[in-house]
């Protein structure tokens, strides 16, 4: 049997998921121009045909193109009013904390959690870290002041890298420049994105540690996917799996390992999952469930369902006599890395049906597929030979 090595799993798989998520936009409930465009412009994880402040608006709901000038608008006549205030390029740490301070004064004025978008800033100046760190990066990246920002599994900041020293900005609060000056209070501060139970167990001196050391940098162009994630989030507390999946294979795009958005991906992918496995879409749920294998191989459920789903599909297509997708499930599954060696051994017996089917039909050239699927499954079969040898006679 096949013996796939972890990391050639990981490159042959890259390349499957690449084709799956390319699929995956032809039925994905993007419907205005500029999300399909966007979709399209992110497939190599880097955004070429829109600002990203174009980008952040399309990603916060603005979709059609009259909206979307609107927001674009706003933005280009508040990075006018802050040009006008001629920061002194020499005195970057002063001049973004005035950048700060007039955000906070004009627009960041009600921190609220669920306002996740820059619609939300600008219609009723509401915003949560997500909204905050992004129009604050974007805003001092035009002023050139370089951004980044640290993902957190339970929040965002704003750091400013290269300057004398690293300064880190807390968006979510007034006071929140150069919130390293007190780490006892930004503790403080962080205890409010925790359940009350895990902050406890975790405790107020080490929250900050326990932040970042399961945090990550990301440039600003990753910090816009989880717009999009917080867009899946929405759709997922209507139930709306197949529109919530969308928009995570999105984000995925901008932003391939989001920290805070982990278990949030793994609770879909199972309930998105089930349901397309409940509506005996068998085929779909593997897909699903094959993109959260990719992701998260250690989860042995999803290993699990993954395989299920696989055999269901091949089954149905056996019903079906639909080979062509029937091969195609097969190819897929051979770069996953997923089977065992009874996992194998049932595949050969799938396909050894198929391939009698053939003879039967006397189709020569699928009997000729079939038989180099079962050269794949076990090159060491001693029918092989004989097989072929029954093909070419027909």
């Amino acid at each position: 049997m096949r013996d796939i090595s972890k990391t050639a799993v990981i490159f042959a798989w890259g390349i499957v998921l690449v084709l799956l998520l390319a699929a995956s936009l032809i039925a994905a409930q993007f419907e205005t121009a500029p999300e399909r465009k966007l979709y399209q412009d992110i497939h190599d994880y880097r955004v070429d045909d829109f600002t990203l402040i174009e980008a952040a608006f399309i990603l916060s709901g603005a979709n059609q193109p009259d909206s979307l000038e609107y927001y674009v608008g706003w933005y280009n006549d508040l990075l006018s009013t802050l040009k006008a205030y001629n920061f002194d390029p020499f005195d970057r740490v002063n001049s973004a904390d005035k950048i700060f301070a007039y955000l906070h004064a004009n627009w960041l004025i009600t921190y609220q959690e669920r306002a996740t978008t820059l619609i939300d800033v600008v219609r009723e100046k509401r915003y949560n870290c997500v909204a905050g760190t992004i129009l604050y990066n974007l805003i001092c990246e035009d002023l050139n002041f370089r951004t980044e920002a640290f993902e957190t599994p339970t929040h965002t900041y704003t750091i400013f890298p290269n300057f004398t020293e690293t300064i880190t900005v807390e968006n979510t609060t007034p006071m929140g420049f150069d919130i390293m000056r007190n780490l006892h209070e930004y503790s403080k501060h962080l205890l409010r994105f925790y359940p009350e139970k895990q902050a406890y167990q975790i405790g107020l001196d080490r929250i900050y540690a326990y932040e970042n050391s399961k945090g990550r940098r990301i440039d600003n162009t990753e910090l816009l996917g989880l717009l999009a994630y917080n867009r899946a989030y929405f759709a997922r507390e209507k139930k709306d799996f197949k529109t919530a999946y969308d928009f995570v294979l999105l984000a995925q795009r901008f932003n391939k390992d989001s920290r805070s958005n982990v278990n949030f991906e793994i609770d879909l992918y199972y309930h998105w999952g089930k349901q397309l496995f409940d509506d005996e879409n068998y085929k779909a749920a593997f897909r699903v469930y094959a993109d959260a294998y990719y992701r998260y191989w250690e989860y042995g459920d999803l290993a699990h369902n993954c395989r299920a789903s696989l055999f269901k599909a091949l089954g149905k297509k056996w019903e079906e006599k639909e080979w062509e997708g029937n091969k195609e499930l097969v190819d897929d599954v051979f770069d996953l890395g997923l089977l065992d060696d009874k996992d194998f051994i049932r595949l050969q017996q799938i396909i050894q049906n198929w391939a009698f089917y053939f003879y039967q039909t006397r189709d020569k050239q699928s009997a000729f597929q079939a038989l180099d699927v079962l050269t794949k499954i076990n090159p060491d079969d001693p029918q092989l030979a004989r097989f072929k040898k029954l093909i070419e006679e027909l």
